[in-house]
Parts: structure tokens; C-alpha cells; sequence
């Protein structure tokens, strides 16, 4: 967090958003997309042989084939690509970090961008706003309402308007010295930080754009680029190797790199920003430290409240769910990548050497851990002959409030269920509310112990 400190962020913030923003709401990434094309165009006979010609060769003049089998339904098969087997279509957490630092400003001191094609950013100003959100295809800092400047264009389930997306396209614009979005990314750099997220970088006219506007930056002003392991499919083991790397790479050409763990991880650093520069400032794992910390020193002490909280809420969830038996158990997170599990329903933990300690992660073998990771509710089916007694376990990560900074999840609660999970997704509406206020006052009660009312 410290970086962000020193970036222009207190002049001006432009976020960049690329394809892992929308990934995690359901859309294919650029490969599946162009997969998609593909086969429907008819281009090729397989998904198998798009991937071929995709890893062999440029991906850009690959889908040059497709265009031209399309013909002039190419717009309209744009459409039905990106939103083929897409039937909820809702914002992701990086999505909402990002409109929440747009609507969170006093002044006009945020702007939005993507590469993306979606409108998932103009739909969650609007569903926090309740006002109509502009898709901007050109430079309109005059225009007071909030929107969203989509440097590629736009496709909709409706519409498809000055797509970028062959080498065709992708040349014209490289060619264009005058082009809009060229003097957006300039004008962003010369008010402030520039923050891209959820990007791998391969769009040729971005990394032309960026190179001149990077040149011409005022010198306390930066480009931040967040990755995440998450993004770059790897282990943590893997990723300790390419770190030095990632890192010096981002450097050579002029971007400060800031290496995370998962994309959720994008979403909290967002939320952090307006908070990052007071004095007393606290980064998330720093305030995970002083819970689990806080916990330690009462453990004997918290170890009976909990077991009888758990036990009621036990109760409450048994009757949400409709089943006759489940076991809860409280995971906290201890502030150096690992979460423990700390309380359960069915005993009292006489010490801290008993507690299990597992990795967090997008990619946990444990269903807590992943739960934290990806900061979202997870269902999952255990494998036969793992317990005799649960079948599925449902996982929702705790959010835990801080008097002076945005909450952060710092623990998980999870459910062993009798039966398998799709036995219970159906009834959503029934287990959800209980269960989120049920996060939430774990949330408030946690707080206490660490942070005081």
C-alpha cells in the first residue's frame, strides 16, 4: 500500500480495467472469445483446432478468419459469442470497488476506463445510483454525469459499436497519432495515478499508448499495474520464481508493478485508496494480524463464547437450510497467508497447538481457505470417503468492520451439510439473508475483540 502513497493518487485516480475484471462475473477471457468466433464462423471444425492456430500464432490475425466467414453479421455475432450460455450477468468485486471509489469522491477526482467490451461497470453505477451511466467512445471530461470510457468499444446484447478487436483494428488505431484514447491515457498520467488492473498487456496500441504517454508523465505521477497470481494461472510456489521477473519486466517499461495474491485481492487494494494516505493508515494485513493477535492473547477466554455463538447459530441455519444436523466451524485468518481454524460447534479447543492451519487462496485444496481467497459465499461436494457424517460444505468469508478503514474479510465461516450441495442451491433465497447477518454480526462481534466497539 505503500506505493499508492507516493502515485498522484491525492491529485487524481484512473482506473483501467481489463478482461480478469469481467472474467469473474462469467464472460469468456480474449482466448475463449476467440475460440467462440472461431468455431461459429465456421473457420475451423473444432474448438481443439482453435486453440491450436491461437497458440501458434498471433491471436489478433487468427480471428481475422472469423471476421471475414462472418461477413457483415460480424457485429451481430459479436454479440452472441460474448454472451453465449450467459443468463445472470452481475458486476464483479473489482467492478464495485472501482464504482465505489468513482461514487465515494467529493469532487470530480475519478475517472473509469476498460478494454472491455461489457457494460458491467455502467451497470453497477447504476444499480448504486439509480441514474442512467454514459458509455464513452470518445474524450468527454466536460460531461458531469458518471460514465465509463471504453477504449476497445462496446458490445451489448444489443448492439456492437467501434469494436477493436482483429489486427485490422488493432492496426488502424496504432497508426491513428490523434486518436482519443491515446490522449485520454495521456490526459489520466497528467493528473494523476493511473491504475490498470486485470490486464495481461498484450493489446498492442495500449502498450504504444502507454509508452508515449508514459514519456511525457509528471514525475510524481505513476502507472501501477496490480497482479494477481490468480491472473497468471500459477502456484505459489511458482509464482515465488517469477516474481523477480514479473517485477523487473513492469519496471523496464516504465509501470510499477504490485504482485498480489488473488483478484479479490485488486478489489480490497481499491477500496483501501482513500484511506491510504492518512497518517495512522493500517493495511489490511496488518489489521489481520492485530485480530488474529488479539485472539491469541484471549483464547481461553473466546473459546466457550464462541463454541455457544456457534451453537446457535447452528440453529438458525439448520432451520434456514431444512436439515436436521450440521456442524459450523470458525475460521480466522492469521495475517501471514494461512487461515485456522479456530471454533467449532461440536468442541473447545484446549489450546492453540490443536488448531488445524491450512493455506488461503483462489486455489486452496480447503473450502475456507478458497472462500477467503475469492472473498465470495462457495458450495463444494467432498469427496467420497472423506467423513461419513457431511456430504457438502458451504463456506462464506467473514467481512470485518474497522472503526477508521473499509472492512476486509479476516475469517470464514463454513458448514458441513448432510447431503450433496445442489440439494441446497436451489433454496438460496431461503439460507442467504440468515446467513449473511449471520457473517455480519461475526464481523461486528470480531471487530470488537481486535479493534475495540
Amino acid at each position: 500500500m505503500e506505493l499508492f502513497r507516493r502515485s498522484g493518487l491525492e491529485s487524481h485516480t484512473t482506473f483501467l480495467l481489463g478482461a480478469g475484471a469481467s472474467v469473474t462475473s462469467g464472460l469468456p477471457g480474449w482466448d475463449e472469445f476467440a475460440t467462440r468466433l472461431l468455431v461459429q464462423s465456421g473457420s475451423v471444425a473444432s474448438a481443439e483446432t482453435a486453440e491450436l492456430l491461437l497458440d501458434r500464432q498471433d491471436p489478433l490475425i487468427v480471428v481475422e478468419a472469423a471476421r471475414v466467414a462472418f461477413g457483415a453479421r460480424w457485429g451481430q455475432k459479436l454479440r452472441v459469442a460474448l454472451y453465449e450460455g450467459v443468463t445472470n450477468l452481475k458486476p464483479s468485486p473489482l467492478h464495485l470497488a472501482a464504482v465505489g471509489h468513482l461514487l465515494s469522491a467529493d469532487g470530480d477526482d475519478t475517472s473509469l476506463a476498460t478494454l472491455n467490451f461489457d457494460t458491467l461497470l455502467e451497470q453497477a453505477i447504476e444499480s448504486e445510483t439509480g441514474e442512467m451511466a454514459l458509455s464513452h467512445l470518445e474524450n468527454v471530461y466536460e460531461d458531469s454525469s458518471p460514465g465509463v470510457y471504453h477504449l476497445h468499444g462496446v458490445i451489448t446484447p444489443h448492439r456492437s459499436d467501434s469494436v477493436v478487436l482483429t489486427l485490422t483494428d488493432f492496426s488502424d488505431l496504432i497508426a491513428d497519432a490523434e486518436s482519443w484514447q491515446l490522449k485520454y491515457l495521456q490526459s489520466a498520467l497528467d493528473r494523476g495515478v493511473l491504475i490498470i488492473a486485470g490486464t495481461s498487456y498484450r493489446d498492442p496500441d495500449v502498450r504504444q499508448w502507454l509508452h508515449a504517454a508514459l514519456r511525457k508523465k509528471p514525475l510524481k505521477h505513476a502507472a501501477l499495474v496490480l497482479l494477481t497470481r490468480q491472473g497468471f494461472s500459477v502456484s505459489k510456489d511458482e509464482y515465488v520464481e517469477i516474481q523477480s521477473a514479473l517485477s523487473d519486466q513492469w519496471r523496464a517499461v516504465g509501470l510499477q508493478p504490485v504482485l498480489l495474491e488473488d483478484h479479490s485481492d485488486a478489489a480490497q487494494i481499491i477500496r483501501e485508496l482513500r484511506y491510504v494516505t492518512l497518517p495512522s493508515y493500517l493495511a489490511p494485513q496488518q489489521r489481520s494480524r492485530a485480530l488474529w493477535n488479539s485472539h491469541v492473547t484471549r483464547f481461553d477466554e473466546l473459546q466457550q463464547q464462541y463454541v455457544d455463538q456457534l451453537e446457535r447459530d447452528a440453529l438458525t441455519m439448520r432451520e434456514a437450510l431444512d436439515v436436521e444436523r450440521l456442524n459450523v466451524t470458525l475460521w480466522l485468518a492469521n495475517g501471514e497467508g494461512q487461515i485456522v481454524r479456530w471454533a467449532a460447534q461440536d468442541r473447545v479447543y484446549r489450546d492453540q497447538t490443536s488448531l488445524r492451519e491450512v493455506s488461503t487462496g483462489h486455489d486452496s485444496e480447503w473450502i475456507a481457505g478458497k472462500a477467503l481467497g475469492v472473498d465470495e459465499v462457495l458450495f463444494t461436494d467432498l469427496p467420497e470417503g472423506t467423513t461419513r457424517r457431511w456430504r457438502s460444505v458451504l463456506a462464506a468469508p467473514i467481512p470485518v468492520p474497522h472503526p477508521n478503514y473499509p472492512a476486509h474479510s479476516a475469517a470464514v465461516l463454513t458448514f458441513g451439510l448432510p447431503d450433496e450441495s445442489s440439494s441446497y442451491e436451489a433454496s438460496s433465497m431461503m439460507w442467504a439473508e440468515p446467513l449473511s447477518d449471520i457473517a455480519d454480526a461475526w464481523g461486528l462481534r470480531l471487530s470488537s475483540v481486535a479493534f475495540g466497539e
